[in-house]
């Protein structure tokens, strides 16, 4: 690799980390967010998923009503 190439590889993972809502594109700690999403047993089949909407329902069962 020639150096313009490593240093367009420290730029592409910079903006990389900074897209993957680090505080910095050169910081290594993670922002804390709560995650909308819930974990729901489904009552027809009784597989565990996780969503973000108000269903009892996998998206399998639900499709097939």
């Amino acid at each position: 690799m020639t150096k313009k190439e490593i240093d367009e590889d420290k730029a592409f993972e910079q903006a990389l980390k900074g897209k993957m809502g680090w505080k910095c594109s050169c910081s290594l700690e993670i922002v804390d967010k709560e995650s909308s999403l819930h974990s729901v047993t489904c009552k027809n089949c009784g597989k565990i998923f996780k969503t973000n909407k108000e269903t009892d329902l996998c998206f399998d069962c639900g499709k097939k009503r």
